[in-house]
């Protein structure tokens, strides 16, 4: 034993025997550990029993024998798909791509993370970065291969780098294709890579580029308009002037700033129920998550990673106006990075992601109005451009929370996350997640709009395979997955309705008559996303916890934020479909977690906690009054009248699918949504 460790047994730990391991490429040797006397006793004592495990090198099982002196990295192949429609090699095409080496003390960094432990950047980059000589060789490798290096991060073991497909074949042995999986276009690799020994490389993430993620907002038809709220419609007269009831009648087809300010329909589907709403406004969010008295005091820096997205003067001017109206304080500490546009950027909306934007920058400010605000928008919605993006933000290490408002894109058979994304491709992720939790940075990540996925196409063929999927990134270990909630909120801050966000919809020809039709088939499913990762086995924190889906599996999602368009945000923005700056009402699960990421930076902020993963100290609350158990299924519902198909009356909750709220955690919420009261003190 070392010195280091003997010191620290006499001091802290009398009477334990340690004996501390770390990989070597001979397999496990003893080695002694140092951090057991350079953290604070604290630390030490949590992570005692941790730093006496045998660490096996990681990225192993993902590589196979090859020919002498090299190796196949098998984890960084052809997908198993049967999918992927290969096509003729372009020679001449570019292949982004990023080399991985084995982080050193896999075992040690992934236990101390399901305990909550929190270390230093600086120390996070000596416990487990790869040394600055693998680095350098990995680089200077790449380089003499005629790749193009675009970013280094010793600290996630991973080198960037951009090359023409020929240099690629010749570099790992491979032939790229042209491919294409459902309505992605990209290319696919015909074999696993095979790259010299002495590289000590676990894996090449981007070989594949057929996965892209797609934004998870949700616009309320018809919301678009040019001021805050539209006035509100006169009462259309009614045959023996039928006076507003008990149940909130008035005949009016306006919506509702708040619940219940209209009721169009005498006959009611639901017992409570609404015209939709508007759409709330920021100071109307500040109330819905209790979040005005710590906002005044703390200021914690957010992070939002999307792609593309508008100037930040005209972000600025934009919002800032939407403050004015509103009567909210004005945004002053707003910055972004936005990277150019590469060819992939066609086919990610870049126009449309404005919207999504302006979801995330108007909601966080809702929340802690005095934060400061930084936009990253990555070269394009491939994950090879957004993981770069999001490893840059977790090496700066300037805020403490980061929202992914997107999810993985499911639109035709062979799209779900297992089938989509090597071994490679998810590490790719899952490092920068898994730095930022043991580093002190939260990252969120919406749960979908689709519900289970399961849903089919207008010829009725389903849209994946008919299973429930969730996708990454909020399907990994290392996040917090938000779901959504439908809430229903009255002027006095009270919510009567607060419900999983499922809808179901149905046809009201007549608002006096209670004959209801579903056609939810007809308008599609709208709805968080949930169900089991294909990637991630149950981690420790949901043991206990997650009951009547798996006890074996990942499961999603963990908490849940404001979602259903029809109890939807408003946010301003330059809407390049209409081509003029409007006030338009949005929902999503992409408008869900930035606000839980606020509240959540709110919180640890106001309560002085060091703290990366969340999701942990989530279920650590499950039950208590800091989280509102969403368990409301078919209780309420909203009116929305003369729509093109007619008069709707869309159910909360309603289970359209396979998902629905349920006592305790459920596969829409999570173990809940934050309690306005109590959350902030209670988060700790």
């Amino acid at each position: 034993m070392c010195a280091a460790h003997v010191e620290c047994q006499r001091n802290h730990f009398p009477g334990r025997v340690f004996r501390c391991l770390e990989p070597s490429p001979a397999g496990p040797v003893t080695v002694c550990l140092k951090e057991t006397c350079s953290m604070k006793r604290t630390l030490a004592a949590s992570a005692a029993a941790l730093t006496c495990a045998a660490l096996v090198p990681a990225g192993t099982a993902l590589a196979g024998p090859a020919k002498p002196n090299t190796v196949t990295l098998n984890g960084s192949g052809r997908l198993a798909n049967s999918h992927v429609k290969m096509g003729a090699a372009a020679t001449s095409g570019t292949v982004d791509l990023t080399l991985q080496l084995p982080l050193r003390n896999q075992a040690l960094a992934q236990q101390m993370a399901q305990r909550g432990q929190v270390v230093s950047p600086a120390r996070y980059a000596q416990l487990f970065a790869p040394s600055q000589a693998q680095v350098d060789r990995v680089t200077s490798w790449a380089r003499a291969k005629g790749f193009q290096v675009t970013s280094i991060s010793r600290s996630s073991g991973q080198v960037s780098a951009a090359a023409p497909v020929s240099k690629v074949n010749s570099a790992f042995g491979v032939k790229m294709h042209r491919a294409t999986l459902g309505t992605t276009r990209g290319m696919a690799v015909d074999k696993a890579p095979t790259v010299p020994a002495s590289l000590g490389l676990s894996g090449v993430a981007g070989l594949n580029s057929l996965h892209r993620m797609q934004t998870m907002n949700a616009k309320q038809t018809g919301s678009a308009r040019s001021t805050l709220r539209p006035k509100a419609a006169k009462a259309p007269i009614r045959a023996g002037g039928l006076r507003k009831l008990a149940s909130g009648y008035d005949g009016s087809t306006a919506c509702a700033d708040y619940w219940g300010d209209h009721l169009g329909a005498k006959a009611q589907k639901f017992a409570n129920e609404s015209n939709y709403l508007c759409g709330y406004g920021p100071g109307d969010l500040a109330t819905m998550y209790g979040t005005s008295a710590a906002a005044k005091k703390n200021a914690p820096s957010l992070g939002l990673l999307l792609w593309g997205g508008d100037t930040t003067a005209n972000v600025i001017k934009n919002t800032n106006q939407y403050m004015k109206d509103a009567g909210y304080p004005a945004m002053t500490k707003y910055t972004s990075t936005i990277s150019k546009g590469n060819a992939q950027m066609a086919d990610c909306d870049p126009l449309g992601s404005t919207g999504e934007q302006a979801i995330d920058v108007q909601s966080s400010h809702a929340i802690s109005p005095n934060s400061p605000i930084q936009y990253v928008g990555a070269a394009s919605c491939y994950d090879n451009d957004l993981q770069s993006a999001l490893q840059k933000m977790v090496d700066a290490h300037k805020v403490t929370t980061i929202s992914m408002s997107f999810g993985t894109l499911a639109d035709t058979p062979g799209t779900n996350p297992d089938t989509s994304l090597t071994a490679a491709d998810k590490a790719a992720w899952d490092r920068p997640m898994l730095q930022a939790h043991l580093t002190g940075i939260s990252t969120f990540a919406s749960s979908g709009d689709n519900g289970d996925t399961s849903g089919k196409d207008s010829k009725g063929k389903f849209l994946v395979d008919g299973k429930p999927h969730v996708g990454y990134p909020a399907s990994s270990t290392w996040t917090t997955a938000v779901g959504g909630t439908s809430i229903g909120m009255l002027t006095t801050g009270a919510q009567p309705v607060v419900s999983g966000w499922e809808n179901n919809y149905f046809l009201q020809s007549d608002p006096n008559k209670a004959q209801f039709t579903n056609i939810t088939a007809k308008v599609g499913v709208g709805g968080a996303g949930g169900g089991l990762s294909e990637s991630w086995a149950m981690p420790s924190w949901q043991k206990g916890k997650v009951n009547g889906i798996s006890s074996t599996r990942r499961a999603v999602p963990d908490v849940a934020g404001l979602s259903d368009p029809y109890t939807g945000y408003t946010v301003h923005f330059l809407d390049h479909s209409v081509g003029s700056v409007q006030y338009e009402t949005y929902g999503g699960t992409s408008l869900g977690s930035p606000i839980i990421a606020a509240v959540v930076a709110l919180a640890k902020a106001n309560n002085k906690l060091t703290l990366g993963d969340a999701a942990p100290l989530f279920y650590k609350l499950a039950g208590t009054s800091a989280l509102i158990d969403v368990n409301s299924r078919g209780k309420a519902g909203v009116y929305f009248p003369e729509t093109k198909l007619g008069n709707i009356v869309v159910g909360f909750d309603d289970k359209p699918q396979s998902l629905v709220t349920a006592k305790g955690w459920d596969n829409v919420t999570g173990v809940g949504t934050p309690n306005p009261k109590t959350f902030i003190a209670a988060f700790k």
